[in-house]
């Protein structure tokens, strides 16, 4: 299966230069979390808190599904077969399906539906071909992890967003679909795999924003303020998330994978639960 592929990857390797690298590196961080980080944050605080939940929720989601796919599939990324990596650093875990261009085409696919104009449909098509194409340029993946992981997050964006419609009762949703990815977090951390980083950080987010879901609901933001008080408040969300994310990184145990699999799964749930649920508490008291 992979023979052909990596004869792809390899002609990509063959044609890379200095500003192709460059454009591609850019293109590519529309599929990591800090993109999806600043999105939700400006959603949630300056736009649309309710179509950020949405955005958040149906992501998470089907993140869990990416990370629980790579868990099994176990297959080995390009650079695991003498094929050079740019910025290795952001190919972690498994290999398929891609994570980059599913999480991308899943929350390009929820704006899409969401504000229905046939421009940004066209936009966020081109783009979710455009980070495939550059997690195979920078050798992090093969196609058939890029068709897979595209797939996958346009039908978890679109059929996401229709079940989180319909469904009223949020919370429910929101516990179910946790109590769901449970048993998967159970077996991942009896094995103890170092791989299998990714699915704990998004299973560590998915869980985290029931109870900040929760606080939500009674500490509810006001949108009718200033421009300036809805960008302080982005401004403060991002440098929290940060200062949680990197902060946290001194518990790790050195050598101790399944410790550090917990670690990973409670510094992402603390940076969401402080983000979405301390800041607006914050933020209703303070008047801000």
């Amino acid at each position: 299966m992979f023979g052909n592929e990596i004869e792809i990857i390899r002609a990509l390797e063959g044609a890379r230069t200095e500003f192709l690298n460059g454009l591609f590196q850019v293109i590519t961080l529309l599929g990591e979390d800090i993109v999806m980080v600043l999105l939700i944050a400006v959603l949630y605080f300056a736009i649309d808190k309710r179509l950020a939940q949405k955005l958040f929720f149906v992501s998470m989601a089907g993140m869990c599904v990416n990370g629980a796919l790579k868990n099994i599939a176990k297959v080995p990324r390009p650079f695991a077969r003498g094929i050079s990596c740019v910025r290795e650093s952001t190919a972690t875990g498994y290999a398929f399906p891609s994570g980059h261009t599913q999480v991308f085409a899943s929350w390009s696919s929820i704006l899409a539906r969401h504000y229905k104009r046939i421009w940004l449909t066209v936009a966020c098509v081109v783009c979710i071909v455009l980070v495939a194409f550059s997690r195979m340029y920078l050798g992090a993946h093969y196609l058939s992890d890029v068709i897979v992981g595209g797939v996958i997050g346009a039908g978890c964006g679109v059929l996401g967003s229709i079940l989180y419609d319909r469904v009223q009762n949020k919370l429910m949703l929101f516990s179910i679909t946790a109590a769901v990815f449970l048993p998967l977090l159970v077996w991942f951390t009896v094995e103890g795999n170092e791989h299998f980083e990714d699915f704990f950080k998004f299973y560590g987010m998915l869980a985290a924003f029931i109870p900040a879901y929760i606080i939500d609901t009674k500490f509810p933001l006001d949108y009718n303020v200033p421009v300036w008080k809805k960008c302080l408040r982005v401004l403060i969300v991002l440098l929290i998330a940060l200062g949680v994310k990197e902060g946290l990184k001194v518990l790790y145990v050195d050598g101790n994978v399944r410790v550090n699999l917990i670690i990973d799964m409670v510094r992402y749930a603390f940076m969401i639960f402080a983000c979405l649920g301390i800041c607006p508490i914050v933020f209703k008291k303070i008047k801000l």
